[in-house]
């Protein structure tokens, strides 16, 4: 059985074809009972290229769209084109959950 972690890593890896991609379930930081519903996906792609924001994280999320409708609640995504990336190296670290029951 596949993991919704392993869904997504392989969806985002057919999608984007990544030069790298960090996917970290953060569920258990958040309220409630659920499993496999919060992700912090870190992905470094060429097609980023001088897009905006928006537009990274459309073609990172549309591909995610069944995931959504089977119980994920929310990405964090960290979206970065290989030139940034070399800049960085990292990416930010999730907040802390405030609750809400998400």
């Amino acid at each position: 059985m596949t993991t919704r972690a392993q869904w997504i890593e392989q969806t985002l890896r057919d999608a984007l074809e990544p030069r790298y991609l960090e996917i970290t379930d953060e569920s258990t930081q958040h309220a409630g009972d659920r499993v496999e519903s919060h992700f912090r996906v870190v992905v470094v792609s060429e097609q980023f290229d001088g897009l905006p924001l928006i537009r990274r994280h459309r073609l990172a999320q549309d591909p995610l769209k069944p995931a959504f409708e089977q119980g994920l609640h929310a990405l964090a995504l960290h979206t970065y084109s290989p030139a940034e990336w070399e800049q960085r190296l990292d990416a930010p670290v999730s907040p802390d959950c405030q609750g809400g029951g998400h």
